[in-house]
């Protein structure tokens, strides 16, 4: 018999036999899967914002012959540029041709949720409640959108746990090393779409392949190592830049933008300590507990649910009562996952440590223990966790997908076994009320960093006939705070020179590649050295026009969270700005406050730098 906490005793077979068909099909899973594909779907068609444009002008420059390093000194890695250079020379820059990499994207990351749910043995629609909510968990992280590498990175990482759960099943060496070579792929494919989760996931990975091989050990962690490192180096070779000139602007010089090396690696230790200092307020430390009451309510009122019976016990309609009492007095919003976040980091901190103490006993013990090895995949969340938290500062909040992988994961390799069938209920009940919570936050707000918010989903979106990239859905208000920067600036095709501070929507949007090469230059983003280099050739030989996104409250957060409070070469930017406007050198045509809120300031300036 399987082990893992959602193992059945003789008693719960007995009332589940109401729900035996269950077992036999994945209707609901299907339906949740393509649920959860049309949502992704409209958020894609729904999702034009004054961020985008950094992939577009990236893979436009290497398609005509610049390096990404040596020539642009790219601080991120380089495989979702070549993917997106590929696309548009196979489908062009239109505005539709555009989407299709996202849709691929969106289908390969509902499959791979589809393919794990089924691994867990849950009935059916438990699964389906299970994926929905690590589809709309995913979706709650900060800044996630289809079209870019947060999708693939999951990708990645729910794939390789698909494939480490056919190695713990393999015997033949054949197939034991065909299965390692794949996941090498994998881990170094996931290395060079971003480097801080394809380096949890490679030692993820690794220590898995070492607990779940049966024989030729050695070999296989080899095997993995050289295919993941070739995997690596013929990536970067395609970029036709040096090892060298890759690795110093992608990996050593990229971690100053988040404050330099030492402090990326003190994040993960600042996480729980962040997460507790979080929920000692009342106000988060509430919220979370009502939160997990209602898993309480379903673990001992609802359990078990024969939901074919005519006639409810008065326990299910009790526990029913009791979970719409509780919801309603919380704001099923930020509020909710902000303040189970804090929760969730110190649990999966904690099972994390303790399968690794597990799992070390048993080697230490000459593998004789009883121990169930698929508690190891857990480590694959909590490295996640450790990534996201040396990208983002230490904080617990804004990065959900190692939870939602996490949640994904339990029923399948829990660490601890259970006789009694209340903790699923409880991880239903609560997977429910996220995937409920997730999806109405993600319809009102599609997209959220910073000042860039997008409006709730079909509304105030309208076709627009773009001269260049076609018919396309935008949102009205964007249209009407774009089109005077491109009226002023001359449109598609002008002969005009244009650079955005800090992102190209509006090179994007106007059809005028960045200046100079300056595609991007956000706060964590850009070297000191390239912003330095940008205010000296502003001021000898500036562009015709430049519109800057200024946007002071979010430039002191950055400060905040990864320079120690001291200012960042980007304040130095600015002032000069700021300067040659106050002298009269350059002249503000066009003014615009769009997407200012109270808590973050936006000032779109159009600056004309030549009379």
């Amino acid at each position: 018999m399987p082990q893992g906490f959602l193992d059945l005793t003789p008693s719960e077979r007995v009332s589940r036999a109401g729900q035996s068909s269950g077992r036999a099909g994945n209707t609901a899973q299907i339906i949740s899967c393509l649920f959860c594909f049309l949502f992704g779907l409209a958020m894609i068609a729904e999702l034009q914002l004054t961020n985008d444009g950094g992939w577009h002008w990236y893979s436009l420059a290497f398609l005509s012959g610049r390096r990404l390093y040596a020539d642009m000194h790219l601080a991120l890695q380089p495989l979702f540029i070549l993917e997106n250079a590929a696309f548009i020379k196979l489908f062009g820059t239109s505005w539709l041709a555009s989407k299709i990499l996202a849709v691929i994207q969106l289908l390969a990351f509902c499959v791979a949720l589809f393919l794990l749910a089924r691994k867990s043995p849950l009935m059916d629609r438990q699964k389906a409640i299970v994926l929905g909510c690590a589809f709309f968990l995913s979706l709650w992280t900060v800044a996630y959108q289809f079209d870019d590498y947060h999708t693939p990175a999951d990708c990645l990482v729910l794939y390789s746990i698909l494939v480490l759960l056919l190695l713990r099943e393999s015997v033949t060496v054949r197939r034991i090393y065909l299965l390692v070579a794949s996941l090498g792929v994998l881990s170094g494919v996931a290395v060079t779409l971003r480097i801080n989760d394809g380096l949890a996931l490679w030692f993820g990975v690794l220590l898995s392949i070492y607990c779940l091989t049966q024989t030729k050990r050695f070999a296989a962690v080899a095997l993995f190592i050289g295919t993941s490192a070739l995997t690596v180096v013929l990536i970067v070779h395609l970029t036709g830049d040096s090892f060298t000139a890759y690795a110093g602007y992608s990996i050593f010089r990229a971690a100053n933008g988040k404050g330099g090396s030492s402090h990326v690696f003190l994040y993960p230790l600042k996480l729980p300590w962040n997460s507790v200092r979080y929920l000692s307020i009342p106000k988060n430390s509430d919220t979370a507990v009502k939160a997990f009451a209602v898993a309480a309510v379903w673990a001992y009122f609802i359990w078990p649910v024969n939901w074919r019976s005519s006639r409810p016990s008065w326990r299910q309609v009790l526990g029913i009562a009791l979970t719409i009492a509780i919801l309603f007095t919380i704001h099923l919003d930020r509020d909710l996952i902000l303040s189970a976040s804090g929760f969730s980091v110190l649990l999966i901190y904690s099972l994390g440590i303790w399968v690794f103490i597990r799992y070390l006993h048993w080697e230490i013990s000459g593998r004789t223990t009883n121990w169930n090895t698929r508690e190891i995949l857990l480590i694959t969340p909590f490295g996640q966790l450790i990534s996201t938290a040396a990208s983002s500062g230490g904080i617990n909040w804004g990065v959900y997908e190692p939870w939602a992988m996490f949640i994904l994961i339990l029923p399948i390799a829990a660490p601890v076994r259970f006789k009694s069938g209340r903790p699923r209920a409880a991880l239903i009940g609560f997977s429910a009320m996220i995937l409920a919570a997730g999806a109405l936050y993600r319809f009102i707000v599609p997209y959220a960093w910073h000042s860039t918010v997008a409006k709730p989903m079909f509304i105030g979106r309208q076709w627009y006939h773009h001269p260049i990239y076609g018919p396309m859905i935008i949102h009205t208000d964007m249209l009407q705070f774009i089109k005077p920067i491109c009226d002023q600036v001359g449109g598609p095709g002008a002969d005009s020179t244009l650079l955005s501070l800090p992102y190209p929507y509006p090179n994007y949007f106007c059809g005028i590649p960045p200046w100079r090469g300056y595609v991007q230059t956000y706060f964590d983003t850009t070297t000191p050295a390239d912003i330095t280099h940008l205010i000296n050739d502003l001021d000898s030989s500036p562009p015709r026009w430049i519109v800057y996104q200024r946007q002071i409250g979010s430039l002191t957060a950055h400060e905040v969270q990864f320079n120690r409070g001291l200012p960042l070469p980007h304040r130095e930017l600015d002032h000069f700005i700021s300067q040659k406007l106050v002298a009269g050198e350059w002249e503000v045509v066009y003014k615009s406050h769009f997407e200012s809120t109270p808590q973050w300031d936006n000032e779109w300036i159009l600056i004309r730098t030549a009379r």
